[in-house]
């Protein structure tokens, strides 16, 4: 990621220095994970059980968006994820003051760092949902949701995860204006608060009694020690089934993939789809999941 963003700095400086971070992500393309997914062969198995996971940072419902309509937003919004037919809905940067329902999921789980606080996360489901639970993330606004989700008797364990921003305005004027240290220093210390974030739910999973499934917004590419951290051992449903780029987040015109869902060892990937209608900053994704 932090090559990522200097590149883009270096690009806009015209300077040699350019080269070495497109050298890098020349290297980290070949030798660590593909950007680009080519279509994968179709996961034709038969399962008993199919469950389909949507995750979405909904952006507050742009409820701070000049000129819009916060009703309309809710109508957008909501219609595209019934649309999806999702069986259970992640959302990222929820906003308590719409207290958004969603016809047909009737199973909800909602959090808020502290009782004012308008930004949460939630959880709609039509499966039943128990054991759920949260921890919050110190000194940040962050946290991770957790619940267990009963399909036909059975049950799956789901984080909804969204992990620390880079607290930086996704755009290469933005790099180029910024005072260079505090850049450093902001994004050094969002990769410090991420790992700590990343190791605290790696921790909570592993104590899982279930086959868990990780699905969130984890503000860094599939570059990063995060990712990487979170992918050991599981399966990233966008390798398994996706294809192209799998964008879920653009830096200026720059495509980039930072929203992710995640299986543990039980679960296969059946199917993937990145959405590219979005009213958010961040495209919708979902999985289905087999066992």
């Amino acid at each position: 990621m932090l090559t990522f963003l200097f590149g883009l700095y270096w690009l806009v400086q015209l300077k040699r220095q350019f080269l070495l971070s497109a050298f890098v992500l020349v290297l980290a393309f070949v030798f660590f994970n593909p950007i680009y997914e080519f279509s994968s062969p179709k996961n034709e198995n038969d399962y008993s059980n199919k469950l389909s996971v949507m995750s979405y940072n909904v952006r507050l419902f742009n409820a701070y968006e000049q000129g819009t309509d916060n009703e309309e937003n809710i109508k957008k919004f909501t219609e595209s994820i019934i649309n999806s037919d999702a069986d259970v809905i992640c959302i990222q940067e929820y906003f308590r003051d719409f207290n958004v329902e969603l016809p047909g999921y009737p199973y909800v789980y909602i959090h808020y760092r502290r009782d004012k606080f308008k930004m949460g996360q939630a959880i709609y489901s039509k499966y039943p949902l128990i054991n759920k639970g949260a921890f919050d993330f110190a000194g940040t606004q962050n946290n991770t949701l957790y619940v267990d989700v009963v399909v036909k008797g059975d049950t799956v364990r789901l984080y909804n995860l969204h992990l620390k921003s880079m607290s930086i305005k996704p755009s290469v004027n933005s790099l180029q204006d910024a005072d260079k240290a505090m850049l450093l220093e902001r994004l050094g210390n969002a990769f410090t608060k991420q790992e700590e974030q990343v190791h605290s739910i790696i921790a909570h999973s592993k104590k899982a009694k279930h086959p868990f499934i990780y699905a969130g917004d984890f503000n860094n590419t599939a570059f990063s020690y995060v990712y990487r951290k979170l992918r050991e051992g599981n399966k990233d449903a966008f390798l398994e089934q996706g294809n192209g780029l799998g964008t879920t987040f653009r830096f200026d015109s720059y495509p980039m993939r930072i929203d992710y869902i995640m299986t543990s060892e039980g679960l296969d990937v059946v199917d993937f789809e990145t959405f590219e209608q979005t009213f958010s900053d961040h495209h919708p994704i979902k999985a289905t999941i087999g066992w």
